[in-house]
């Protein structure tokens, strides 16, 4: 039975589930996620390179929280989002939509970015007719894009974990880190006061290039977001790269 739409499925941190969804978005056969098996400096160089890209699984519980709190007050000294940014606001109601959004905005902003060109498909389409929205708009947009959400869906109960196919996120949250230009940025979709209704804003973590761009974001998640749950195991991180 398809799923109504505001119920979108968790989508699984795994190449072999996310490679033929992203494919299916436009991206071209020679890009694509691979496993990143630790943060450690030895581990970060079995990365394809250039990696374009940085996909999170996080248990959310112990650090969304803090970590937008603590980003919420630094946003007054944060610069606006640059010109060509591609991002998406995660509403409420949406379901577990943020894989989906974490490899939109993955492979989104490494198409604006120049890195490839998307073929025609669902992400190019949405991307021009979402072009001139707001973040905010954006993201209702997408909580109506049925095409999207039925792929989304369909590589959701692809996967090989417990509760694949199902709407059983286990309390995990999906961001993704991105390069644009020398920044480094950080795309939560569900970063923004949902009670004061404020628009999700991208957070920017300041400079970075395309040789350090791996390790400055896995410093951050190792210093930033794992810290804020060091027993956990539930952490999971792939790399959009070229693969060939």
């Amino acid at each position: 039975m398809d799923n109504p739409p505001g119920s979108w499925l968790p989508l699984e941190s795994n190449p072999e589930v996310l490679n033929p969804f992203v494919k299916r978005l436009g991206l071209p056969e020679t890009w694509g996620f691979s496993d990143v098996f630790g943060l450690d400096e030895e581990l970060l160089m079995m990365v394809p390179q250039p990696c374009i890209a940085v996909c999170l699984l996080y248990p959310s519980t112990k650090v969304s929280g803090p970590r937008r709190t603590a980003q919420k007050e630094a946003q007054p000294n944060q610069p606006p989002p640059p010109e060509g940014l591609f991002f998406v606001q995660q509403h409420n109601g949406i379901g577990n939509a943020c894989g989906t959004i974490a490899c939109v905005h993955a492979v989104a902003n490494g198409a604006a970015s120049g890195a490839f060109a998307l073929s025609d498909g669902p992400l190019k389409a949405f991307m021009d007719k979402t072009a001139a929205l707001s973040v905010a708009d954006r993201g209702r947009a997408l909580a109506g894009y049925a095409e999207l959400q039925e792929m989304s869906d369909a590589t959701a109960a692809s996967g090989e974990t417990d509760g694949a196919g199902t709407d059983d996120a286990q309390g995990q949250h999906f961001i993704a880190f991105v390069r644009v230009g020398e920044v480094l940025y950080e795309l939560d979709g569900r970063n923004f006061d949902h009670e004061a209704g404020d628009e999700a804003r991208p957070f920017c973590h300041g400079g970075t290039s395309e040789a350090t761009f791996l390790a400055d974001a896995a410093k951050i998640i190792k210093e930033d977001v794992m810290s804020r749950d060091p027993e956990s195991i539930n952490f999971n991180i792939t790399a959009l790269c070229k693969l060939d």
